[in-house]
């Protein structure tokens, strides 16, 4: 089959071809990081015989490298094995969904208001309504969501010096896009029959990837803020979590894009993908603790609840 050079590719396609390129390359260094770490040499004994040195009594062994063993390795690998198969099993259980919807002759049926709600929307359409549900709408679309996301991860690497959020982020929204796009490619659900004011839409109805990317996006960000900051402010970040999905389904329902259904199962998908995700990868595992943050310079002993200053590393 004939396949279309890249650049004749839209531009939202290219963007989005090369945060995946980017993306898997960061995956594999970071997973093959554990075997290009080589563990440390057994340290020396001080120097019993021979040539005694001038300064023999401050000559001590030094401390053996800290270095990734394998344990950590292996629990890597389980973590991105138990994701892998919650996607896949997340996936069929949409995908069965959506075939069951056709399969009963509900592509364009009345299923919990499939037909009504979108012809009533479509009726009740003004000028001032279409402008403002067309930027609604836009906040979850491709761009917007990258730009979101990008903008997350850097500003967490930043802020907490730790990989594990960008990698929460990164894999609840390449989950999303490709769940997505997997079962619209499978279900191939038509749009309601009512007139659209979105035009050369790529994709099915069925499931709203509008909806499943802003949820799982402010979400996630919800809970990695929550997790990591201290403060009533924190809980805040859940007003967003709620208002912009709200949102997104409003504007997608009254531009006449996606039935009721197709909502409810990009809900469904969010929540079974963001359980999954934060179960196995515990983004915020890393964040305040029930004492609070602790301050910089001080680290916690295992086993106990005290706080002690770190020892300066050995020369």
């Amino acid at each position: 089959m004939a396949t279309l050079p890249f650049s004749c590719l839209p531009g939202v396609w290219r963007l989005t071809v090369w945060a995946l390129s980017i993306t898997w390359l960061g995956t594999a260094a970071f997973g093959f990081e554990p075997f290009r770490r080589a563990p440390g040499a057994p340290v020396t004994d001080p120097l019993t015989s021979g040539r005694e040195p001038s300064a023999r009594a401050d000559l001590k062994p030094a401390e053996p490298e800290t270095t990734m063993d394998h344990d950590r390795a292996r629990r890597s690998g389980r973590i991105a094995a138990g994701v892998a198969v919650a996607w896949v099993l997340i996936v069929g259980v949409l995908t069965g969904i959506g075939k069951l919807i056709m399969v009963t002759r509900n592509g364009n049926g009345n299923l919990l208001g499939d037909h009504a709600i979108p012809h009533w929307f479509a009726a009740n359409r003004t000028p001032a309504l279409n402008h403002w549900s067309q930027i609604a709408s836009n906040l979850g679309a491709t761009q917007d969501i990258l730009i979101v996301s990008v903008a997350t991860c850097i500003v967490f690497l930043a802020v907490t010096r730790r990989w594990r959020p960008v990698i929460f982020v990164s894999a609840v929204m390449f989950g999303e896009l490709g769940a997505f796009l997997t079962v619209a490619a499978i279900v191939r659900r038509p749009r309601p029959d009512v007139s659209h004011l979105d035009s050369h839409l790529p994709t099915s109805a069925f499931p709203s990837g509008h909806m499943a990317a802003t949820t799982c996006l402010y979400v996630g960000i919800a809970i990695l803020v929550i997790g990591y900051a201290r403060g009533w402010w924190r809980y805040l970040f859940l007003i967003p979590a709620v208002v912009m999905p709200v949102m997104i389904a409003l504007s997608r329902l009254y531009r006449g894009e996606h039935h009721p259904t197709d909502i409810l199962a990009s809900l469904v998908f969010a929540a079974l993908w963001l359980i999954a995700t934060t179960a196995l990868i515990r983004p915020a595992k890393d964040g305040v603790r029930r004492g609070g943050r602790l301050p910089a310079g001080l680290s916690r002993r295992k086993g106990t609840g005290h706080i002690r200053e770190a020892e300066p590393a050995a020369r």
